[in-house]
């Protein structure tokens, strides 16, 4: 009933958006459109639709929790799909590739592929092709300065659920993404998504809202580069289900998860070639005691064709 309730909500909002928002285009006299390249933040999902390609690494440590509500991982068996041991710590770098392409006016398509290497401290590594991600973006508002898209993501469990390379369900995202220019060399961007888990271990999996905020500014340029520091504060809250995690030797621990919350310092620095390329270097580090993960370091190369 709850997850009903999400999806539903998130529909009655972004049609009454489209409802008493009307779309507007630049004029003459007005600043050149948004961009992909006008996006700074590296962890927040950019509402910017437009044909990209982008290289992400990310390199995490400090998972003490991985089958929390299933987000990371499936619970262990024999009720679930993930690995054997109660697991105590998790390390993973994950290389994904993702690919965006515009087929209207205000709607485009994308597709995800990661590869994961865990690294973990009781279970066995793993390493190997994890869960693709697919979805579309669709801009309900946009003007020269502003943007509001709707976008829907849904997770593939094409991972190894057994080994911790996935979560072993589907999984659909709705999301509302913003972002606005209120000041010269200044962008705010934001989300608001919501994970809706489909065929996960009952009473074990989660949905789980998530929710961020990010600041860039155009500091300056470097010789060829154009500078542009980033601050994001990103938090998940954990709506409904349950974590498994060890204690000690042979003993483990199940804990709801419900109203738990999860909030990430995010600080980066996004450097341009003012050509449609750009490098984002991020660093993440979890601010409250409940998290995925305690560190994560992140490159990203952006190509705007």
């Amino acid at each position: 009933m709850r997850t009903r309730s999400i999806a539903v909500g998130f529909i009655v909002l972004a049609s009454l958006l489209m409802a008493q928002t009307p779309v507007s285009v630049a004029q003459e006299d007005e600043p050149p459109p948004i961009t992909v390249t006008d996006v700074g933040v590296g962890y927040i999902d950019g509402a910017v639709i437009g044909n990209q390609l982008r290289i992400r690494f990310d390199a995490a440590t400090g998972i003490n929790q991985p089958n929390r509500a299933e987000f990371l991982w499936g619970w262990p068996p024999p009720q679930g799909p993930g690995p054997s041991l109660d697991e105590t710590n998790v390390d993973y770098q994950r290389l994904s590739f993702y690919l965006e392409q515009v087929f209207s006016e205000h709607w485009s398509w994308f597709v995800e592929a990661p590869v994961l290497f865990s690294q973990a401290e009781v279970n066995s590594d793993a390493n190997g092709f994890s869960d693709l991600q697919a979805g579309v973006k669709w801009n309900l508002v946009r003007q020269w300065d502003r943007l509001l898209t709707l976008q829907l993501r849904t997770y593939v469990p094409t991972g190894k659920a057994a080994d911790g390379l996935g979560s072993g369900h589907v999984t659909l995202e709705p999301g509302l993404l913003y972002f606005s220019q209120p000041a010269a060399d200044w962008t705010l961007e934001g989300e608001l998504r919501a994970w809706i888990p489909v065929d996960a271990t009952p009473l074990r999996h989660g949905n789980i809202l998530r929710y961020g905020l990010g600041a860039s500014y155009h500091w300056g340029d470097l010789g060829c580069l154009q500078v542009r520091p980033v601050v994001e504060f990103v938090g998940w809250t954990v709506l409904d289900g349950q974590s498994r995690f060890a204690t000690g030797p042979g003993t483990f621990l199940v804990e709801d998860a419900d109203g738990q919350t999860i909030v990430n310092g995010k600080y980066g620095l996004r450097l341009g070639t003012g050509q449609g390329r750009d490098l984002y270097i991020g660093y993440g580090h979890a601010l409250t005691s409940n998290r995925w993960y305690r560190d994560i370091v992140r490159l990203e190369w952006r190509i705007d064709y």
